[in-house]
């Protein structure tokens, strides 16, 4: 039998969304918290510098961001319905 690929990557988004999200809060709480100001610099957060929190929580936003795109693709019927721009159609009962 064949996969369905539009079933699978609407699967996957889910998982890489909550992923990159528990990414994305906690490199943004490390960065919250972190010292800011001259020689901030060099402050770490769990063995990890300030400078790599950064960088995690830029490159994690931006994966998060191409995962939009391809779940509004996956999904753009049900985005349309929502908006009100397509209406379903009703299917006949067959006995």
């Amino acid at each position: 039998m064949g996969r369905n690929v539009i079933l699978e990557a609407r699967r996957a988004t889910v998982i890489v969304f909550v992923a990159l999200g528990l990414i994305i809060l906690i490199s943004g709480m490390m960065l919250e918290t972190a010292p800011s100001g001259p020689g901030s610099g060099d402050a770490t957060a769990l063995g990890i510098s300030k400078e790599t929190w950064e960088d995690i929580h830029i490159y994690a936003s931006f994966i998060a961001a191409g995962a939009a795109i391809i779940h509004a693709y996956t999904n753009y019927r049900g985005i349309l319905y929502h908006l009100g721009l397509l209406r379903l159609k009703r299917r006949k009962k067959t006995n």
